[in-house]
Formats: C-alpha cells, sequence, structure tokens
C-alpha cells in the first residue's frame, strides 16, 4: 500500500483536506513532542508539509526541520509552500535516508506509518536518526469514521470493488498493540499508545467529495466516471449521511492513534 499523489492531487490535497482534517491532527499530534526552541525535527511523511511548518514555528529560528517524503509531487508543493521557512526537504524512502546517526530530537509522522512497506526496518532508521532521550511520536487512523464508511460504500457501488479496496486501505492501520510491540521491538522505552478524537466538520457532499477524492490516489477512477455517475456517488453519501448535517455542513467524530516513545 502507498500514497501517490500526481497531477492537480498535492494542490487539491493542501488546499482543501489541509485545512479541514491534517492541520488539525498536525496540531494535536504535536503536543505530544512538546517541541521546544532550538529543537531539532524530522517529519517522516510529510506530504505538503503542514506538520512540519508547526514544528518549524515551535523551534524556531534556532530549531532545525526535516521533511521527508518519496512523493516528488507532494515535496513540491512543500517546497513553494515554506519557502521562507529554513526547512530542508528530502526526497527519499524512510529506510534509507542517509541521515546522520543521533542528529534530531524528534521524529514525528502523520498519518504515514501504515503505508511503510518495511515497517520494522523504519523504525530501525527512526532509532537511528534519534538523539540519546530524543523522541518520538507517529499518528494514525483508528479505523473509518462514518463518512470514509459511507464514501468507500458508494465508491464501491459505483466504481468498482478493486478501487473501493485502495480506499478502505488508508484506514486500515495496526492496532495499539501492534504500535507498542513494534516500537518496543526496536529498542525505544516508554512507549505507550494514546486515542485522540476530534469533530470533523466538512462541506456538504456535493462540495467536499469531489475535492476529497480529487485529493487522493484514486482520483483518476473519480474523474474517470461519466457525470451522471459522480452525481449518483455524490448523492449516495449525502443520503447515508443526511442524519450528520448541521448548518450546511457534515458533522462527525473521527479518531486517531498517536504511539510515543523515548530513545
Amino acid at each position: 500500500m502507498s500514497f501517490q499523489l500526481s497531477g492537480s492531487a498535492p494542490e487539491i490535497y493542501e488546499n482543501s483536506m489541509v485545512p479541514l482534517w491534517f492541520g488539525r491532527w498536525a496540531e494535536a499530534l504535536l503536543t505530544f513532542v512538546s517541541l521546544k526552541t532550538g529543537e531539532t525535527v524530522l517529519d517522516v511523511a510529510c506530504g505538503t508539509g503542514v506538520t512540519t511548518r508547526i514544528a518549524k514555528r515551535d523551534v524556531g529560528s534556532d530549531g532545525r526541520v526535516t521533511g521527508l517524503d518519496i512523493n516528488a509531487g507532494m515535496l513540491a508543493k512543500a517546497r513553494e509552500l515554506a519557502d521562507d521557512m529554513d526547512i530542508t526537504w528530502i526526497e527519499s524512502d524512510v529506510i534509507g535516508t542517509g541521515l546522520p546517526k543521533d542528529s534530531f530530537n524528534a521524529v514525528i509522522s502523520q498519518h504515514g506509518y501504515h503505508y511503510f512497506p518495511d515497517q520494522p526496518a523504519a523504525l530501525k532508521e527512526f532509532y537511528r536518526v534519534l538523539a540519546p532521550s530524543g523522541r518520538i511520536a507517529m499518528s494514525i487512523w483508528d479505523g473509518h469514521s462514518a463518512y470514509t464508511k459511507a464514501l468507500c460504500s458508494a465508491v464501491e457501488k459505483f466504481i468498482s470493488p478493486e478501487i473501493a479496496k485502495k480506499q478502505r486501505g488508508q484506514r486500515q492501520t495496526p492496532s495499539a498493540n501492534r504500535l507498542i510491540a513494534g516500537l518496543s521491538e526496536a529498542g525505544f522505552r516508554n512507549v505507550t499508545v494514546a486515542r485522540q478524537e476530534l469533530s470533523i466538520k466538512v462541506p456538504l457532499a456535493a462540495t467536499f467529495v469531489p475535492l476529497h477524492l480529487g485529493s487522493m490516489p484514486i482520483a483518476n477512477a473519480f474523474h474517470s466516471l461519466p457525470n451522471e455517475e459522480k452525481e449518483a456517488l455524490i448523492a449516495d453519501v449525502a443520503h447515508t449521511l443526511r442524519g450528520q448535517v448541521v448548518d450546511d455542513q457534515i458533522v462527525y467524530q473521527d479518531a486517531v492513534n498517536v504511539v510515543t516513545g523515548l530513545k
């Protein structure tokens, strides 16, 4: 499983999904590392850089922040958005980063861990680059929300079961126990998992569903549908979530697990 975006998807992702979803989850994640002025931070699977930019804000001009991602399109958008922020951007996988050992006070990752093809090797790399007593904090989805369940069901009906499986895979994440075991086996200590929950508000389905799917790896499959089938997919999501509309917004609960540890 991977999360690769191309074309206009990174820009749609930054303009739509970051304000509504990932910006809020970034702020929530960083409460677990309590970054201090002058610290060094590695943001893994940084995407368009929302968590990276907030980390740079927190460590200040004396701190050093590096954003790492394998997706060139996402990194290009990240560089554009942080042109004046003195952030280092690296296009790399999570195993062969080439970064010096013992060089970061904190390693963070928002919604990236479950995409790593070799999670044990990735954790060993994070342990290697962390300084002694450095901390790690990674957030991943805790299953599906009411919205994503409705969306994936509609995708299965109007696109295909195969595309729906790909979309559902973004929420198929390791359990809390597996997260604890993985970090402990990599050498981390004081490993814990905390569940965070937020009330999410997004525009009505007619507006939000095209934006959301347009920012996803399955964007081409959605855009290839005839207009009437696109409208039927959107209407299906709207119907399923009709009981969660408040003041012209869809309102629902969503949750992540945040795993933390120390070197």
